[in-house]
């Protein structure tokens, strides 16, 4: 009897220590352990030996995508802190806004999950000066985080490239220029780029305007030398000052009477022989209208009784001809273009 009493004893106390030391190893876990390793493959092994459910990584110079490589291998609900040094960028997993403008390297699609993924508090990745990731890893990115701020470089054409950052933005096209930027593209990144006040892509293969739906500030625009039948979708530019038109297919000025801040306008070689639509732009300042064939005598002639102190050319040999360029608005915008900023025509150059 004596006997089986010590066993029972022994048992109980055998079951005893395993449950201090079950609650003790718990303790331990459940503890924030702070490490500092040199490579993702000490860390892993760290993290799959000991199973910590609170980490963190101290000035660590390990990728975003190596990190959640050893997060995802601590116990469910893990907690991972970091302080890590990558690229030549420094930054914790308590960064708001994450500047990778200075990057060594090239970013990829994956780190940006990772950052986001391991980051709970960003709300702005600042890539803006690098042409990686793409258009194609970008803009799914931009969809499935619309709560994030993405700032990088879109992608044109087969080599034109604009910052979503930039204000002015220019293909410096010329006619026949074989990269073109085409409707469907701009359809497709405009409202990435909706910081623009100033846009050129004359000479290029735009077939509508539908883009500039997301560039409501635009205040220059040069579409000149596309195939744009229908200009409805400028009547949302109410800041427009300033418009090249010339060649394309456009017939009706009626929605150019929604820009009553409009200065400078250019339709020359595009069919239009009505241009009483904009009769009650007060702020037009030139209008510029030759080459247009069969435009009646009677038109040009009401049109200046009309706006009598409106600085026109209905019998110009070429769309830029008799000094549409000549004026200080020109110098001005292509200052702009050049330096990818937008000064309004009404502040002083640098």
């Amino acid at each position: 009897m004596t006997s089986g009493k010590n066993r029972f004893f022994r048992a109980a106390a055998a079951l005893l220590c395993l449950l201090i030391l079950a609650v003790g190893v718990a303790a331990v876990r459940a503890e924030n352990v702070t490490k500092t390793f040199r490579n993702e493959k000490d860390a892993l092994k760290f993290v799959r030996t000991e199973q910590p459910t609170e980490l963190t990584l101290e000035n660590v110079k390990l990728t975003p995508s190596e990190m959640l490589k050893i997060r995802n291998a601590m116990p469910e609900g893990g907690i991972l802190h970091f302080s890590t040094t990558w690229g030549g960028i420094s930054f914790t997993d308590e960064v708001v806004d994450l500047d990778l403008k200075g990057f060594k390297g090239n970013v990829t699609g994956d780190d940006l999950e990772a950052v986001i993924a391991l980051c709970p508090n960003v709300k702005s990745i600042d890539n803006s000066t690098k042409r990686s990731p793409s258009n194609n890893v970008m803009i799914p990115l931009c969809e499935k985080y619309p709560e994030i701020r993405f700032e990088w470089i879109v992608r044109l054409g087969k080599a034109h490239y604009c910052q979503t950052t930039q204000t002015a933005f220019s293909t410096f096209n010329e006619p026949f220029d074989e990269d073109m930027v085409s409707s469907y593209q701009m359809n497709k990144v405009a409202k990435y780029l909706y910081r623009l006040k100033a846009l050129d892509l004359g000479h290029n293969a735009l077939k509508d305007l539908e883009f500039v739906q997301y560039l409501p500030d635009l205040e220059l625009l040069i579409v000149g030398d596309n195939q744009i039948k229908d200009a409805t979708p400028l009547s949302q530019l109410k800041h427009l000052q300033y418009l090249e038109i010339f060649s394309n297919y456009i017939t009706d000025l009626t929605p150019l009477a929604e820009c009553t801040e409009l200065l400078d306008l250019n339709i020359c070689y595009d069919p239009i022989y009505d241009f009483s639509p904009i009769d009650q732009l007060e702020s037009l300042e030139r209008f510029w209208a030759t080459m247009i064939r069969h435009l009646p005598e009677e038109e040009m002639e009401r049109f200046q009784q009309v706006h009598p102190n409106v600085e026109v050319d209905f019998k110009g040999s070429h769309a830029t001809t008799n000094g549409w360029r000549k004026h200080p608005r020109y110098k001005h915008y292509i200052w702009c273009l050049k330096n990818k900023t937008w000064i309004p025509f009404d502040e002083p150059l640098p």
